[in-house]
């Protein structure tokens, strides 16, 4: 084992070393090409074909990779666990398509639901597709909608489901406040016209609703639920056990916590699934390769990108890939939390409060080379604070940190952060010595070497940068201290899953708890304010807005984004189609459409 043991750590050093070598020059004409992302999805585009006559009957068998068991909460909205949100995705969702940019498909008579907005009268309509129907023939109502809303308002469900969903964006709705607070038995803003009809009432427009803010994204149905009471909703059969759906598979039968076996939804409003049958199951983490390799699944999801080089390998399943909602940052403590105003406080004369400190910082850290060598090229430069993915938002203008080690030692010349003694490490701007505290977090065997490479780049241009207490820290830990600004933190190093809303305010703005970096000004502020004002309802506007953001972001550095990812979805060739593309305007792809042309999935030879 210790030999095991020591021979990987040893390769991955190698890396770091390899890197650091690299990181000498100015990141110009090394005739490296780089990691990106569109490299990655051109190899493995989203949509798998396998060619073969289809043949009937068969299971589809899927497999989501974690090494916990799904806690078994089976509704799309009130579900707390993101495995458990795995589950039902692609088999018993899908109130909502969305286009390219994440945006709910709106005034659209093909989706399950018609959304139109007023905005002079403030409304929201809902038309219910006819063909919109639980997995018992009976139609999706209003009713079903309006319950929803109850459930998620009330403060027992509320405080027995610990339930984060009633936010402030859902408090805009017109007399759910009231609602909450046990001053109504109703909530007044959403006025059923019928079966099929609703109106919901807010008290301003946002764009957020664009993106689903304010409302359920997933219902409920309210004749499972009928008379259950509030704080007994998450323990009710009609999550745990048989759950109605409205996707392409429901519920037939579950092994708590390992797996759950659907059958074909005959009311899909889609048309009934090819394949009636669907087993999905746990994967352990180490068992993922093997399993791959001897065809036990069709589909793997959340596969670890630390076996793409494996999976690569294999001769008897296709890569699918797409860019996911995700960015790791460096940031900088620059102030503190005020927990009696819930505001962000910046400190102007903070250490690490100097856009040319932060901007060096940033220069010097080559993030593509890192995702190749790293993550296998499922890692890549992120821009901007606003994910590529965000196609109408993100100004393509703006590429981000490109590795420049040049630039970074001008930018600490021009900052005042002069090498006084000539010990080749850089004082303040007042001449004294200058010592930044650094955070990173540890867990698995990337951590380390990946944090000396960061720290010898950035002793390359004269910084002297050592970590917090010496070591890496625990993941609690980390957080603990971030959340009660730890003094002796002066840069760290975090990652975040973006929200399918792009609206930044609550990573950036200043009343953000998350806000970890504790800087704002006005100009940010204000950039930020544009963001979620009705103005932004027009689509040249809110595309202008953003822009400016990013700009404005860009200038001051609060943060530096670092990398975002790549997601891959290995699928086995007897999937005759498979499309991951997360544009439902584009793709119009469900698990309905799914077909084999095999009997049981392909093994490979390797």
């Amino acid at each position: 084992m210790k030999k095991k043991w020591f021979s990987k750590l040893t390769v991955v050093l190698s890396m770091a070393l390899m890197l650091t070598a690299c990181g000498s020059g100015s990141g110009e004409g090394n005739g490296k090409e780089t990691a990106s992302a569109s490299s990655i999805e051109q190899e493995y585009p989203a949509r798998i074909e396998n060619e073969g006559d289809t043949v009937d009957g068969g299971t589809l068998k899927v497999a989501v990779v974690s090494d916990s068991g799904f806690k078994g909460i089976f509704n799309g909205f009130l579900y707390s666990d993101g495995i458990d949100d795995a589950f039902m995705k692609y088999t018993m969702d899908g109130a909502f398509p969305v286009d390219g940019d994440f945006k709910l498909i709106a005034n659209s008579d093909e989706t399950p639901i018609n959304l139109s907005f007023d905005t002079e009268k403030k409304t929201l309509t809902y038309k219910i597709n006819p063909n919109f129907k639980w997995s018992n023939g009976e139609q999706v109502t209003t009713a079903d909608i309006a319950k929803t809303y109850e459930i998620v308002a009330n403060q027992d469900y509320i405080i027995k489901a610990q339930s984060p969903r009633f936010d402030d964006e859902m408090k805009v709705i017109e007399g759910i406040e009231e609602y909450n607070e046990g001053k109504a038995d109703h909530i007044s803003g959403l006025e059923i016209i019928d079966d099929s009809n609703m109106v919901i009432h807010l008290k301003k427009l946002t764009p957020g609703l664009l993106w689903g803010g304010s409302f359920a994204g997933e219902f409920v149905n309210a004749k499972q639920l009928e008379g259950i009471p509030m704080d007994k909703i998450t323990e009710s059969d009609a999550l745990r056990k048989n759950p109605l759906s409205y996707g392409p598979y429901v519920i037939k039968d579950i092994i708590q916590g390992e797996k759950v076996i659907f059958e074909a939804n005959p009311h899909f409003y889609k048309g009934e699934p090819k394949v009636k049958n669907v087993e999905m199951e746990i994967l352990p983490t180490s068992q993922q390769v093997a399993a791959i390799q001897a065809g036990k699944y069709d589909l793997v999801y959340m596969a670890s990108a630390d076996v793409f080089p494996q999976l690569e390998e294999l001769d008897n399943i296709k890569i699918a890939s797409r860019q996911e909602l995700y960015m790791s940052y460096m940031g900088f403590k620059q102030g503190k939390w005020d927990s009696t105003t819930n505001t962000v406080v910046t400190d102007p004369n903070a250490k690490m409060n100097d856009v040319n400190l932060k901007k060096a910082m940033a220069y010097a850290i080559d993030n593509d080379t890192i995702g190749e060598k790293f993550y296998h090229g499922l890692r890549f430069n992120a821009p901007s604070p606003i994910a590529p993915l965000f196609k109408s938002l993100h100004d393509p203008e703006m590429t981000g940190y490109k590795y420049d080690m040049e630039k970074a030692n001008k930018l600490l010349d021009e900052g005042g952060f002069k090498d006084v003694d000539g010990d080749g490490i850089r004082e303040d701007k007042d001449g004294n010595p200058l010592k930044i505290n650094f955070a990173m977090m540890s867990g698995g065997e990337v951590a380390e070497p990946l944090s000396q490479y960061y720290m010898q780049q950035w002793k390359e241009i004269g910084l002297d940068v050592t970590l917090v207490d010496g070591r890496l820290l625990e993941l609690h830990d980390f957080y603990d201290r971030m959340q009660v600004d730890d003094p002796g933190i002066d840069v760290f190093m975090a990652a975040f899953g973006l929200a399918s809303d792009p609206n930044p305010s609550g990573l950036y703005g200043e009343g953000a708890a998350f806000n970890y970096n504790r800087y704002t000004s006005p100009e940010l502020q204000a950039a930020i304010d544009k963001l979620g004002s009705e103005e932004a309802l027009d689509d040249a506007k809110r595309e202008e807005f953003y822009h400016e953001f990013e700009k404005v972001f860009f200038n001051e550095a609060p943060s530096i984004p670092m990398q975002n990812r790549v997601e891959i979805l290995p699928v086995n060739n007897r999937v005759k189609l498979y499309d991951w593309n997360q544009d439902d305007s584009a793709a119009n792809f469900t698990w309905a459409d799914i077909e084999f042309t095999e009997a049981q999935p392909v093994v490979s030879s390797k």
